[in-house]
């Protein structure tokens, strides 16, 4: 016992003496050093020697620093109430936003928003492609499906966005409106002004599954093991489409911290720290989520700030969610199309919780209320979804995923 007692006593010694040790450590620097502060490009745009020894004044370069191909300036990379800390040589760099576009060639450019978006989809092809064999459904027809039902998909949400929307795209005559609702948003063909920058997906979900719904009669194939693959497929695609949102700086929640009246509730400091070190968002989306008012319009920005990231909540849910699926088809008690009920009930929930969020919903007028149509629509996706599994479950006893090979994965 005593043995034990002397160990005890040995290691807390040396617990306090480290503690000790890194406390001198920590001691003020009496050296003399320089701050330097750096444009984009890396020139000194104001440097300041401080001693070492007296309070040294750090005070931000007095310029405006410009837009850079789009991106603009947020913050600098040591907040101004830290200064008073830095007690060595510092170089302290400007923080941009992320440019929303992938490449330009030819002067033309290819946006991270259709870049994801078209991830998406060749993503869930692919996996659609693995799943079609444990099944027993052919690769070429789910081919040939995707061919015809994706543009026309494409399509659905762009109407869908259009009808919510409509002020944005009517005005000029019938073919500038019918222009603008192609996605040429000078009115004419001018195809530097060409991008579907407004796209809903609750409508191409719709048009999807209408399609699906002829095309399996036509081709003579069991539409719920199809749904399925949409299902499974269309989840992971909105994981990836919500990445083009964020390069866009769009689809956001509100500011950080609400806001009472016209004032916010957090300094801008406060807001950055919630996100980054509160909920540990990754710093480079943090960075981006900093938007300046009215960036779309005042209504949708009211302040200059940082934004709920709602597009990388989604995103993460709907990952979440795939995984979930994933887990499901290994059960052979789930039927075929209980994957799809699955998804309208888990997207619904998801959609409906991101939309409590979001300052740019689609809206409509009923009744004299003002209503969210993807909170509508979603609801009607948990009801439907709860409804099907009913259905399956009483009128398609034993079409299950027994009959299914082993997973791929």
């Amino acid at each position: 016992m005593k043995k034990i007692r002397r160990l005890v006593f040995l290691l807390l010694i040396v617990f306090v003496a480290i503690n000790l040790s890194a406390c001198n450590n920590a001691e003020t620097n009496n050296e003399p050093f320089t701050v330097t502060f750096v444009d984009y490009n890396g020139n000194i745009l104001k440097e300041i020697e401080c001693d070492g020894t007296s309070v040294c004044e750090i005070t931000e370069p007095d310029v405006d620093l410009p837009d850079i191909e789009g991106r603009y300036f947020t913050r600098w990379s040591v907040w101004p109430s830290d200064f008073a800390e830095i007690d060595e040589d510092t170089t302290i760099k400007p923080i941009y936003t992320l440019d929303n576009r992938l490449v330009t060639v030819f002067g033309r450019s290819i946006y991270f928003y259709s870049f994801f978006i078209m991830t998406g989809i060749f993503v869930a092809l692919g996996i659609g492609l693995r799943e079609t064999k444990r099944i027993g459904l052919k690769k070429d027809d789910l081919i040939d499906g995707f061919l015809w039902i994706v543009p026309i998909a494409i399509l659905g949400a762009r109407l869908w966005y259009v009808v919510f929307e409509l002020d944005q795209f009517i005005g000029g005559g019938f073919f500038p409106s019918l222009l603008r609702i192609l996605g040429f948003s000078s009115g004419t063909l001018d195809f530097s002004s060409f991008g579907l920058s407004g796209l809903a997906i609750h409508g191409a979900f719709v048009v999807a599954v209408i399609c699906a719904i002829f095309y399996t009669r036509k081709r003579k194939i069991d539409i719920f093991k199809v749904l399925d693959i949409v299902a499974v497929g269309f989840i992971i695609a909105q994981a990836f489409g919500r990445w083009g949102n964020f390069f866009n700086q769009e689809a956001h929640g509100g500011i950080v911290g609400g806001a009472v009246g016209n004032v916010m509730n957090l300094s801008i400091q406060e807001q950055f720290n919630y996100l980054r070190y509160t909920i540990h968002i990754p710093e480079f989306i943090v960075n981006n989520m900093y938007i300046t008012r009215g960036l779309h319009s005042v209504a949708v920005e009211p302040f200059t700030g940082y934004y709920h990231p709602t597009f990388f909540y989604e995103s993460t849910l709907n990952i979440l969610g795939f995984a979930i699926m994933l887990v499901l088809r290994r059960y052979k008690k789930i039927h075929f199309g209980e994957l799809l009920s699955f998804y309208l009930i888990w997207y619904g929930g998801v959609r409906i919780f991101i939309e409590s969020m979001r300052t740019d919903p689609l809206v409509f007028e009923l009744f004299g209320m003002t209503l969210k149509s993807a909170t509508v629509t979603s609801t009607l996706m948990i009801l439907g979804g709860i409804a099907l599994s009913i259905f399956i479950r009483i009128k398609r006893k034993g079409m299950d995923y027994s009959t299914a090979e082993k997973p791929w994965f």
